[in-house]
């Protein structure tokens, strides 16, 4: 019978190809102009857009029975990206209702679906939301409601803690499993 390593398969590609992306989103972010630029907001829609895929297809990989330890830090790190940018962006000036929603529900501990329950809304409808789609007129007011509720307001931006994640964060996250990155 052949045994079957943790360091055999695909999560060792897997994480090599997520520590590759994420050197290159990193470098994207840490290149994004100041908040207040017309440019950022559309720069950060492309970083967040495809850090989207990578948690994705991270997520999948974590899901999988032959998953590695270093697949879910890879997947947590990603994520953390992720809440930083939206963070950053939510609190831009011309940020979306959907990255206030997102930080708001986040920062409350709220999932998708509670909050679609608290306001009237399809949960699949806010994650579309937060991923970028308009609302239409009438989401949108339910959506103001919400972010109210949960803390949220028009000087959102003010509130807003930001900072700029550190660009070797992954590497030494990383660390603590062997995989030099190589």
């Amino acid at each position: 019978m052949v045994q079957i390593h943790p360091d055999e398969g695909e999560a060792p590609i897997i994480v090599s190809l997520a520590e590759a992306a994420m050197h290159m989103y990193v470098s994207a972010i840490d290149s994004l102009p100041d908040d207040h630029d017309p440019e950022f907001a559309h720069r950060v829609e492309i970083i967040l857009s495809g850090l989207r895929k990578l948690q994705f297809s991270l997520t999948e990989a974590a899901g999988r029975s032959r998953s590695t330890p270093a697949v879910i830090v890879a997947l947590s790190e990603v994520r953390r990206q992720y809440d930083d940018l939206m963070s950053r962006a939510a609190g831009a000036p011309g940020s979306t209702l959907g990255q206030q929603l997102y930080v708001v529900r986040r920062r409350a501990r709220i999932s998708a679906q509670e909050a679609a329950n608290g306001v009237g809304l399809r949960a699949d409808l806010l994650d579309n939301l937060e991923s970028g789609e308009i609302p239409t007129e009438d989401e949108a007011v339910r959506v103001k409601q919400l972010i109210e509720a949960l803390g949220g307001s028009s000087d959102l931006a003010a509130a807003m803690f930001h900072h700029r994640p550190d660009p070797e964060s992954f590497d030494e996250s990383m660390a603590w499993n062997g995989n030099d990155g190589g």
